[in-house]
């Protein structure tokens, strides 16, 4: 055995040790959550007819019909070991989670529940040992793989459907497939969202033979479609209550699952769209004291995003895996947290691609600076330098002092009521006695009340990060960045691409006119819109009262209750407001580009797609990117489109002015912890802008190579 297999199998074991030991910690401290009383129950009756060899009565049972009951025999077999006990009480599925249940039920099927769990991992290290260790410590699926919930052991069938499917199609054999297959309806068969990995391996496979489809050669999709055949026969094999009446129970079941995306408590949390995103960049340490050691969530987010391509190239399966789990949790009308564990595989799997990506292209960094050697002209250096002190000065007063000042008061509890301790020296005082050892670090309690000014450390950036995180503020930032940027990319340089075609008519006019959103001050341009949509009193409504189901926005009114709804209504001011620079960057770029290039291709037979992808795009680029940086920076920023629509907690500015003012009503005068966030943001616009730099050069230099 060579150092590299031992280390692989040292690495595997660790990785079985830490999945065990951080689920067995979790099931042993967590409180009862919801649905837990429900599959206990419905283990119970299961265990039940177990002891009294009923087997004719699994025909008849399934508790919680929503779901379907292979996770809840599991449960019922390891019951069946323990004394019988009183079933536990049978309440609405709404009903707040139980304050008790047997405790020898309860540890039992929460330890089930965390074998499954860590035989995840361990699996998922067989392929990755990073990735095992990933899903090991991601703890979201430690929490619902430490409770009796269904999705311990689905998600380790649902890994185990893709391992096998893996495995065939490097070896080719059949043996494979047919282990796929069972593995794909069992995983259904314990809960119906966990069979979505079936359709990643039906567009994998469509991939795999997109040769052989476009020549109509169909005969080569025989073993998949004997793949799904075989996990349909499986479903209802390993399903016994559809026995006796597989249409009627099933219909039975999709009903249930219907009132279970409709019933209050789902209505009540009112969850976006972009809910599942939230879930994969927060953790639940916040919600449960002293269970977590640690919250790698958002950090595996993050890297999974930097690793997606990566694991397409390597495994594409999984790639496919992770994006339609993703896609379908958007779609999907429930938005719990546990839902998410459908792609927590993938999604660890993803970022260990992307550490190790992180991790190659910090050597390769490191070697291409000790290979490249600099010469610098001293004699120009010193003649340079006093054409760069004005700006340095600049900098410093205008930027860094600023800046450090924030940190400086960041880790203090600096607030109104300590205002007059603060500037009269009580900031320098506690920072200076701080950092010196000479002051410990206090902890108190928020919202910040004290008069006097205390030195806190960086105690409070960790719980402030978890509020932007598990509020959604984050994910909103980031999602809004990017939709409203690219909406305005789209439509400031169609236009602008249209108004330099042959034929226009008055392309002056149409220039001017389309510029004239940005000559208007953001915040008198929000109060316009502010105006059209505002509740009871704004255009739209008056509009509504007057002509009733005649007028054709009717559907908008109410936007303000749904924020899915009330995310495409503020696009549209903002793209308003921000595509007249995009407008004129493309406007400006499209005079650089000779005529020659288009005529050029033309005569080469390239079509308009063609010319506009290859040439004018690239072309295009140099002046583009600097406008959609800028663009982009001021939408991650967005202040006064959500404050005037008295939206106050949806972006990190609005967040951190109404925590500054304080006569904000929203708990104002925080000081300190509004400049956490304003560093946060800083950082966060850093890293963005760096990778956003980066990734287009390489483009760029791709597209000259």
């Amino acid at each position: 055995m060579n150092i590299k297999t031992a280390l692989r199998i040292l690495s595997i074991t660790a990785v079985l040790a830490i999945a065990w030991g951080l689920r067995v910690r979790a099931a042993d401290k967590l409180p009862i959550d919801f649905d837990e009383d429900d599959y206990l129950r419905a283990g119970q009756e299961y265990a039940h007819l177990i002891r009294t060899l009923n087997w004719s009565g699994f025909l008849e049972t399934n508790y919680r019909t929503e779901h379907p009951p292979l996770a809840k025999i599991a449960y019922g077999i390891v019951f069946s070991f323990l004394p019988e006990q009183p079933l536990v009480e049978d309440v609405a599925i709404t009903a707040s989670p139980a304050k008790t249940l047997p405790k020898d039920l309860l540890w039992a099927g929460r330890k089930e529940a965390a074998g499954f769990g860590t035989l995840t991992a361990f699996l998922l290290a067989l392929v990755n040992p990073l990735a095992g260790f990933l899903l090991a410590t991601h703890s979201f699926t430690i929490k619902y793989t430490s409770q009796i919930m269904l999705d311990g052991l689905s998600s380790l069938l649902s890994l185990g459907t893709v391992l096998a499917y893996v495995q065939y199609k490097r070896k080719h054999r059949a043996v494979w497939l047919i282990v796929s297959s069972v593995f794909l309806g069992l995983a259904a068969d314990s809960k119906y969202l966990h069979g979505t990995v079936g359709f990643a391996i039906l567009v994998d496979q469509i991939f795999e033979n997109r040769e052989n489809l476009i020549e109509r050669k169909f005969k080569a999709l025989l073993p998949i479609l004997g793949w799904g055949l075989l996990s349909l026969l499986v479903f209802f094999g390993a399903n016994p209550y559809l026995w006796p009446d597989p249409i009627g129970r099933l219909q039975e079941s999709f009903t249930s699952v219907t009132y279970t995306v409709t019933n209050p408590n789902v209505q009540s949390a009112n969850f976006p769209l972009w809910q599942p995103l939230v879930w994969i960049s927060m953790s639940p340490i916040l919600w449960h004291e002293n269970v977590f050691l640690f919250a790698p969530d958002f950090l595996i987010g993050l890297f999974a995003i930097a690793g997606f391509a990566r694991l397409w190239k390597r495994e594409r399966v999984f790639a496919l895996w992770l994006g339609l789990s993703l896609i379908t949790l958007l779609l999907w009308k429930t938005k719990w947290p546990q839902y998410i564990l459908i792609l927590t595989a993938p999604l660890s799997f993803a970022a260990a691609e992307g550490i190790s990506k992180a991790w190659e292209s910090l050597l390769e960094s490191i070697r291409n600076r000790r290979s490249k050697r600099q010469f610098y002209n001293n004699k120009e250096s010193l003649q340079a330098v006093p054409w760069l002190v004005p700006g340095l000065i600049a900098f410093a007063l205008l930027t860094l002092l600023p800046f450090l000042f924030q940190v400086a008061i960041s880790i203090t509890d600096f607030n109104s009521a300590s205002i007059r301790d603060g500037f009269q020296g009580g900031i320098w005082r506690e920072l200076f006695g701080g950092l010196s050892g000479q002051i410990e670090p206090s902890n108190p309690d928020f919202p910040f009340r004290s008069n006097k000014v205390q030195y806190t450390g960086f105690s409070g950036y960790l719980p402030v990060f978890y509020f932007v995180t598990g509020q959604g503020i984050f994910v909103f930032n980031i999602l809004w960045m990017v939709a409203s940027t690219s909406l305005q990319v789209i439509l400031g340089g169609g236009l602008s691409i249209l108004l330099n075609q042959r034929g226009v008519r008055m392309k002056k006019f149409w220039q001017a006119f389309f510029i004239l959103p940005w000559a208007i001050p953001e915040f008198i341009g929000a109060l316009m819109w502010l105006n059209i949509f505002i509740p009871e009193i704004g255009w739209l409504s008056l509009a509504s009262k007057k002509y009733g189901d005649a007028f054709p926005l009717q559907f908008l009114i109410g936007w303000e209750r749904t924020p899915t709804f009330w995310f495409f209504i503020f696009l549209v001011p903002a793209v308003w407001y921000g595509f007249p620079l995009i407008l004129l960057a493309v406007n400006a770029g499209l005079k650089t580009i000779p005529k020659d290039i288009y005529e050029a291709a033309s005569i080469d037979g390239a079509n308009s797609w063609q010319t506009l992808r290859h040439m004018t795009l690239p072309l295009l680029m140099p002046v583009l990117l600097p406008a959609i940086i800028i663009r982009s920076i001021y939408a991650f920023n967005q202040f006064y489109l959500f404050q005037a629509f008295f939206f106050t907690e949806s972006t990190l500015a609005t967040l951190s002015y109404n925590l500054f003012n304080p006569s904000s009503g929203f708990g104002g005068g925080q000081f300190a912890v509004s400049a956490i966030i304003n560093i946060l943001t800083v950082m966060i616009l850093t890293g963005l802008v760096s990778l956003f730099n980066r990734h287009m050069q390489s483009r760029e230099e791709f597209i000259h190579a």
